[in-house]
């Protein structure tokens, strides 16, 4: 199990960078200001991360990850509709909209970054099969990939309507209802 100072830890530190993200308007966030404002040692930030874009990355993730209420009760189409509300609702927050925007960025050119994109994308695909079914990388370009370009191509939230049609193509494309005999 956890150290549950280790997790504290972790958390202030991901805490704290999400705040920085916000009120540093676009400047880059580093180790060297992370750990001043964390009031940690960036040896604690390397040991944990090993780079700041994966404390970026983890930024996001660990907030997207909150325990969900059970969800047994609810059918696929359900559970579909929820995750996708909830993928639109995670990117109208600022701190999630400007690290994905940042790491996306960034990610042509820095391979630091593209590895994290990489990760934070997994971790999505991740919480995807444990909340609503299994899917596959293209499966889920299909189904989720455009509520992300909504977001940062169009420059608007993903409307309601936009989401109705991927979840009744999320529902066709991974076979979620029983076909009627």
């Amino acid at each position: 199990m956890p150290d549950p100072r280790v997790l504290r830890t972790q958390l202030h530190v991901l805490t704290t960078a999400r705040r920085l993200l916000v009120e540093r308007s676009g400047e880059p966030l580093n180790f060297t200001i992370l750990a001043k404002e964390a009031q940690v040692s960036r040896r604690t930030l390397y040991t944990h991360w090993g780079t700041i874009e994966r404390v970026i990355s983890a930024s996001v993730t660990t907030l997207d990850a909150v325990v969900l209420p059970d969800q047994s009760d609810l059918t696929p189409r359900e559970r579909l509709s929820g995750f996708l509300y909830t993928v639109r609702d995670s990117l109208a927050d600022p701190v999630t909209a400007v690290a994905l925007a940042s790491l996306v960025g960034q990610a042509p050119q820095d391979h630091n970054a593209a590895d994290s994109l990489g990760e934070t994308v997994d971790a999505r695909i991740a919480q995807f099969r444990e909340r609503v079914a299994p899917i596959s990388t293209e499966q889920f370009e299909a189904v989720v990939g455009p509520i992300y370009f909504a977001e940062f191509v169009m420059r608007a939230s993903a409307s309601d309507e936009l989401l109705d049609t991927l979840v009744a193509r999320g529902v066709d494309l991974l076979n979620l209802e029983p076909a009627l005999v």
